[in-house]
């Protein structure tokens, strides 16, 4: 690409460096009006390259000369292509949703951090904690990362998916290209690697042989991240099939699991020693310190279940000076039973329109907890005035007996 082709935008202005964000919106503004090819001279801005997402589906070439801050092109686009003519920042490809990074340098600590697609090469090394929390939606390529060089401590940690590869070309250190520590918490994903190490965490990665599939896969791979940045020369001595490993993620079923103490264990080694005879309180008390079962039986059961169905009035009824069940004339009502509900007054007054209807205060619905949820209670005026319409009951023989009514109020007459 000629140099004349590309619009540059500095990080420089009258001799003060120009801050991240207005950098950022310049960038955008330049691919708003229609440029697709950025030159950024950068002074350690941050996020260089992110978020382009105003070209649609074109594809926008962004070249970054001098010092890229942090998180260049996090969050990146499928439609963007970035790439760095020297070493990088912290976290290279934060949060990357597709675009393709080449960096021609070293690069420092987080590189691929969270990244769910597209590519990152790298033609150097990488710090601490590359490629973790990566993540792998079947419905899209996985993210790669490619390191020329070797990767520093804690590589791929919780490590959910994606495929890392690292040649092991003049390492940072010789002995050991894959760091301190690497794939701890690793679930998902894949990692090739050149050259030696000092071992990785055995309860969450397993080595594996090459298939043909994998081995296919990483040779034509392999050419493609040389030629982007500038190292086909090196192909056929990284070719070589004897000179490579294979890391996989351990499946649920594969983890190894530490031997678990069972209870009689922790009560006879921890607590009995703690707090038994000769313990912090076992010299202090005389009680039963022998374990509760899990179903508690005798004086230890604090909860007896009853059956006390109906034992008790709805407060309704038990507001009712007469003791009309008014829970019962609603449910007549709910099952569309509504003459029912009306005769029902009869069986326990004889003036249920003039006492439930005009003259009672109504003392079942000031007792109703439909009140408790800020519901209006039902209205028994128009329930008691609709007994002018009920029917008389069957009235039980005359016993002999004689009744006095002492007062003339609700409770009196009905």
């Amino acid at each position: 690409m000629k140099k004349e082709e590309f619009y540059r935008i500095s990080g420089m202005e009258d001799g003060r460096r120009v801050e991240s964000r207005i950098l950022e919106e310049r960038i955008q503004q330049a691919v708003g009006k229609g440029y697709r090819y950025l030159e950024i001279e950068a002074y350690g801005q941050h996020g260089i390259g992110g978020r382009l997402w105003k070209a649609g589906q074109e594809t926008v070439y962004v070249r970054v000369l001098g010092s890229s801050g942090q998180r260049l092109g996090s969050m990146g686009f499928p439609n963007t292509r970035i790439e760095v003519m020297g070493p990088v920042s912290d976290d290279v490809g934060w949060l990357n949703a597709g675009a393709e990074i080449i960096v021609h340098g070293n690069a420092a600590n987080g590189v691929a951090n969270a990244m769910a697609q597209g590519k990152i090469y790298i033609a150097g090394s990488i710090g601490a904690r590359g490629m973790t929390m990566t993540k792998h939606n079947p419905r899209f390529a996985p993210p790669e990362l490619w390191v020329l060089g070797s990767v520093g401590d804690y590589f791929a940690e919780f490590m959910a998916g994606g495929v890392a590869v690292i040649c092991g070309y003049d390492p940072q250190d010789p002995e050991n290209v894959l760091g301190y520590r690497p794939c701890v918490g690793m679930v998902g994903g894949k990692i090739y690697f050149r050259g030696p190490h000092k071992g990785y965490s055995q309860a969450d990665a397993k080595l594996v042989p090459f298939s043909e599939q994998d081995w296919q896969w990483l040779i034509e791979n392999l050419g493609l991240f040389l030629a982007a940045i500038g190292r086909a020369d090196l192909f056929e001595e990284l070719a070589d099939p004897k000179q490579w490993q294979l890391l996989v993620a351990r499946s649920p079923q594969e983890k190894r699991t530490q031997a678990k103490r069972s209870m009689r264990d922790f009560n006879q080694e921890v607590w009995v020693r703690e707090l038994g005879r000769g313990g912090l309180l076992g010299d202090l008390t005389y009680l039963d310190l022998s374990p509760v079962p899990v179903i508690t039986t005798g004086e230890l059961r604090r909860f007896v279940p009853v059956w006390e169905n109906r034992r008790y009035s709805a407060p309704c009824e038990a507001s009712c000076p007469t003791g009309i069940p008014v829970q019962e004339r609603w449910r007549l009502i709910r099952e569309g039973r509504v003459d029912e509900a009306v005769d029902l007054a009869l069986a326990y007054t004889p003036f249920p329109a003039t006492v439930c209807g005009y003259l009672c205060p109504n003392l079942c619905m000031q007792g109703c907890t439909r009140q408790l949820a800020k519901l209006v209670p039902p209205d028994v005026k128009r329930l008691g005035k609709a007994s002018l319409e009920a029917r008389l009951p069957e009235l039980p023989p005359l016993s002999g007996g004689r009744v006095a009514i002492v007062g003339g109020g609700p409770a009196g007459i009905s």
